[in-house]
This record gives structure tokens, C-alpha cells and sequence, in this order.
């Protein structure tokens, strides 16, 4: 027997036992709240649940499934209009009694606006599924609390966009992750973050520093598009600390993950601007962790942007033991970094191994007015041991040409706690030749490495442009020593080192001389250039034969 709707299936006056009755919708045909009924005529006490019992005139109606719960089927909507808060709510409530071994909670394709928290405590073996669904809070909450083991969440975005630019602030809050206690039941571990956007939050995904630890949690694909600087307090995207001290929480793995920070005259839902508030935003901050890895991630900004903020918005704020980052890209962060040396866009505190390497930061500005004109892209401090190997492909910009430090240096090994010594690797317009030995030496316990990669020789004659290497169209950006030699007179030479960068956003490539060295050269001027099916070319004002090799080098 085919019925429209719950209520119609609910007014049934006589139900026909051992009949399956079909059900076409909740509370319309066709809005995913339907399915299989039966009448159970002996169960008189069960209590409706909104979903999968209802109450009859006499005995109950129950649902025919198997499988996942469908929160369709407790009535939400995904209309973005009505508030499914209730009908998630008791969906979740009947999931607790039947989700013994763990389950799947399913939210279908649709907006989904929610008026209070879901809180998803206890959910060990549960995995919560988007179709391309999406949760929209209607007021400044914390869109979900979560607590339980062996966690998997994919595919359910969570957007704030629904307030107005005055509503958000730091109670903003995407997932909260709670751990409220010493057992593997009442705390986040051995689970998967995967496949999903947080758009407009304050915080993206927030851990509590109380009583509780979080350990292996892996964080995959997930996209962050933050509303920088809307709230008084700072943003943060990740913010991962346990209860205890460095150490705690283990393995926390970040993958493919990419933050972007505020865009330019962006509107609310009311059509009104949102202007950031000066306090920056925090990328990544993860406390007192241990065996925390960072990799191919992002933190980018947006071409032609011409806000600068008065304070520090950070990329990474870290104090954990055994830190890893393999594979990190920023570009365009006009907006955002704000350096000196206190602070830094890269701000490191570890008592253990530090291991950096493949980080590409492009057309970003350090100084946005800031109060020191020499801050430092990495700050690190503690008593770790820092492997630096193959820091390479880095564009970096001040707003006055004014030297900008790679790396500061505090409280390594000598116990020193004052920002006073820093490895001179700049790539302002003062940078010497002889400053290239630090490439290849240890500082404190920094170890730093340049290794050639691969390499031509060719002979260019004449002074048209000529193809010296070609590099994938694909590659973002590395740095290249080209070094050339007199075919008639081998004194004279030249070493010329550029920077090479193609744009992930434009997909156009550029060339950034760094310094030179020659002899018997000096008033030649070598000019690089580099074509769209990436050759780069060599031209010069003078017709001798030269022998030219370029490499690219891993690190500068």
C-alpha cells in the first residue's frame, strides 16, 4: 500500500497487519523522508522517535532499513530555510542506542541550517557521510562537538555564511573535539578528517586544552575559506592542543589541506561588506603534540589584494616534539603577515626533531606595516634539533626592499631566549656571494643543504635569446645557479643566481634575479626570461661564445 506522507501514514485509522506500507515522503513526495513501513500491533510502549517509530492509533509504525540513518528521515529538510536542528538532534539520539558497533549517519545532497550544536559524543566506529551536504549555522555556535574513537567524517561541509558579518566572532567554531576524560571512548583518536570545506568559520577545527589527549587523527583534503580578521579575537584554522604538556597528543597528520585567508570585497548575506578587524589569522596551531606532520598543504591568499593588517596573521604557530613539513605552498599573503621577532609567519617551538623541507612562498609581502623592518619568515626556539634540507622555491617580498630574514634563531642549544642571532640568508637587494657558504654548513643545530638536481651545458653564442634549460610547466618554482665560461679566455666567467616561479592561481612564470658573481664580466648584462612551454632563455649584450651550465638547486 503506497501512502504520501508520515502523517498520512500516522492517521491510518485501521493499519492491515503483515502489509509493507511505502511511504513517498516526510512531509512532501519525494524529500527523502520516506520508505517501508509495518504496523506492529503488540508494541504499545516504544516512544516515538521521529524517524523510525511513530505511534498509532494503536501499536506502532516501524521502519523497514538497513544500513545507515538517514537524517532525512527524522524530517530534516535541506532546504537552507527551515531549521533541521531537531530533526538531526533525533536522529543522532536514536543513532547512540542503535550505533553499538559503530554506523553510518548519512546527510544527502542539500543545506542544512542548524539553530543549536549537534553534539556527536560517544560516536565510536561512526562514520558521518555528506553527500555534498551542507551544514549552515544560524547563530555564532559551534556547528559540532565531537568525542569518540575511530572516527570517520567526509564530506559534510560546514558554512557560516548565513550570518551577517557582525554575528561572527570567536564562537564561530566548525568541529570542536572534545575529550573530556582518560579512555578512548571520551576522547578524538585513530579517526579520519576527510573531503569536506569549512567556509566563514572563526576557529576550523578546534581541541580543547583540558584533562583529554587526541592522537592519531588524519586530516586529508579538506579546504578552509576563512573570513580573516572578522572577529576581535585571532582565527585559527587547525587548533590541536591536548591537556597535558608537549608530548601529549600523538601523530597528528595534516594533508592536503589548503587555507585561504579573507577576500576582497567580499559580502555578507545582507549584501554588506565585511571589513577585517586588524588581528590577522593563524593558520596552523598545534600544542603539545608530538609526531605532528604537515604535508603538500597550503596557505594562500589572493592576487592584488591591498589590505594590511596591524598585527600577526601567523601560517603556523607550532609547539610540539617531532615536527615534520614535506611539501608546504603560500602565495599572495599581502594581507596577512606582519613579522618581527617576537612573532613570525613560521613560529616554532620543539623539544624534539624538526624536519622542514619543499616549502614554496610566492608574491607575499613580510612587512605590512609592521613595527620592525627585519622580521623572520621562521622563528624557531626550544633545544630541537632543526633539519632545514631542501627549503627551496621562495619568492619573498618586502614592502621596502628592506632585508627580510629567512630564519631566527632562539634558545637553541645554548639556551639563549633573546631573537639575537639569525642565519644571514636574505634575499633582499644586500645579499652577498659570500653569505652562499651558509648553504652548506650547520648553524647551532640547524643543518642546511643544497644539492644540484639535475643540469645541461650548451654552448650560446651571440647575443639572441637562447634555451639554457627546460623545466616542467608544472613546477612551481625552484632557484637556479647558471654559471657561464669564456670559450676564448676561461678567466672570465659569470654565476648568476635566479629564483623561478609560475603561479598556481595566474599559471604565469617569472624570473627573480638574486645576486651575482663574475669575474672580468662586469659590464655585461645578462638578461633571463622564461617562455610559456617552460624554457628558459639566456640573452646578453655581448657576442662571445660561453659555455653555460644551469641547475636547479634544492634550497636557497
Amino acid at each position: 500500500m503506497t501512502v504520501q506522507t508520515i502523517n498520512t501514514l500516522k492517521g491510518i485509522a485501521t493499519p492491515v497487519a503483515n502489509e509493507v506500507y511505502q511511504v513517498l515522503g516526510y512531509s512532501a513526495q519525494g524529500d527523502g523522508g520516506g520508505g517501508e513501513f509495518y504496523w506492529d500491533s503488540n508494541d504499545t510502549t516504544s516512544a516515538e522517535n521521529g524517524g523510525t517509530i511513530f505511534i498509532a492509533s494503536t501499536g506502532r509504525w516501524k521502519r523497514l532499513y538497513s544500513g545507515e540513518l538517514n537524517v532525512r528521515w527524522f524530517g530534516a529538510k535541506g532546504d537552507n530555510a527551515a531549521d533541521d536542528f531537531d530533526a538531526i538532534n533525533n536522529c543522532i539520539q536514536y543513532a547512540r542506542q542503535v550505533f553499538i558497533a559503530g554506523g553510518k549517519l548519512l546527510f544527502p545532497r542539500g543545506i542544512y541550517r542548524i539553530s543549536q550544536t549537534l553534539n556527536i559524543t560517544g560516536a565510536s566506529y561512526w562514520q558521518i557521510i555528506g553527500e555534498g551536504a551542507t551544514l549552515s549555522p544560524t547563530s555564532a555556535i559551534t556547528a559540532i562537538n565531537l568525542e569518540g574513537h575511530t572516527l570517520h567524517y567526509t564530506g559534510l561541509n560546514i558554512s557560516f555564511e548565513a550570518l551577517t558579518y557582525n554575528q561572527i566572532n570567536e564562537n564561530c567554531v566548525a568541529i570542536w573535539l572534545h575529550k573530556n576524560g582518560t579512555t578512548a571512548n571520551n576522547q578524538v583518536n585513530n579517526s579520519i578528517f576527510e573531503y569536506f570545506a569549512i567556509i566563514g568559520a572563526h576557529t576550523g577545527i578546534k581541541s580543547v586544552p583540558n584533562t583529554g589527549l587526541v592522537w592519531q587523527l588524519d586530516f586529508k583534503s579538506i579546504f578552509f575559506d576563512i573570513y580573516e580578521g572578522v572577529s576581535d579575537i585571532q582565527g585559527i584554522g587547525f587548533d590541536i592542543a591536548s591537556g597535558f604538556n608537549q608530548g601529549g597528543s600523538t601523530t597528528i597528520r595534516i594533508s592536503k589541506c589548503s587555507i585561504q585567508s579573507f577576500i576582497v570585497n567580499r559580502l555578507d548575506k545582507n549584501g554588506n561588506p565585511i571589513y577585517p578587524k586588524g588581528v590577522g589569522y593563524r593558520g596552523y596551531r598545534i600544542y603539545y603534540s608530538s609526531d605532528v606532520y604537515i604535508v603538500d598543504s597550503s596557505y594562500d591568499g589572493y592576487l592584488g589584494t591591498t589590505i594590511q593588517l596591524n598585527q600577526n596573521g601567523q601560517i603556523m604557530d607550532i609547539f610540539s616534539k617531532n615536527f615534520h613539513i614535506d611539501g608546504f605552498h603560500c602565495e599572495a599573503l599581502t594581507n596577512t603577515l606582519n613579522a618581527n621577532n617576537v612573532l613570525a609567519p613560521f613560529r616554532i617551538n620543539s623539544t624534539g626533531f624538526v624536519d622542514i623541507k619543499n616549502v614554496v612562498i610566492l608574491d607575499s609581502l613580510m612587512n605590512c606595516g609592521g613595527p620592525t623592518a627585519a622580521g623572520a619568515w621562521f622563528l624557531f626556539f626550544g633545544s630541537g634539533v632543526v633539519n632545514f634540507g631542501t627549503y627551496n622555491n621562495n619568492q619573498i617580498n618586502t614592502t621596502d626592499n628592506t632585508p627580510i630574514y629567512i630564519i631566527t634563531f632562539s634558545n637553541l642549544l645554548d639556551g639563549d631566549d633573546v631573537t639575537n642571532k639569525r642565519a644571514q640568508v636574505n634575499l633582499s637587494n644586500a645579499i652577498q656571494p659570500s653569505q652562499v657558504h651558509l648553504l652548506n654548513r650547520n648553524y647551532n643545530s640547524v643543518r642546511f643543504e643544497a644539492q644540484e638536481v639535475n643540469g645541461l651545458v650548451t654552448a650560446v653564442t651571440g647575443t639572441a635569446a637562447a634555451t639554457i634549460l627546460n623545466i616542467p610547466t608544472t613546477r612551481g618554482a625552484f632557484m637556479l645557479a647558471v654559471r657561464g665560461f669564456s670559450q676564448i679566455d676561461g678567466s672570465v666567467y659569470f654565476i648568476d643566481y635566479l629564483l623561478v616561479s609560475r603561479s598556481r592561481t595566474s599559471g604565469i612564470a617569472n624570473v627573480k634575479p638574486l645576486f651575482s658573481d663574475s669575474s672580468n664580466y662586469t659590464a655585461v648584462t645578462n638578461t633571463y626570461t622564461v617562455t610559456a612551454d617552460g624554457n628558459i632563455q639566456l640573452a646578453r649584450t655581448t657576442a662571445t661564445g660561453f659555455w653555460v651550465t644551469a641547475k636547479v638547486v634544492n634550497m636557497i
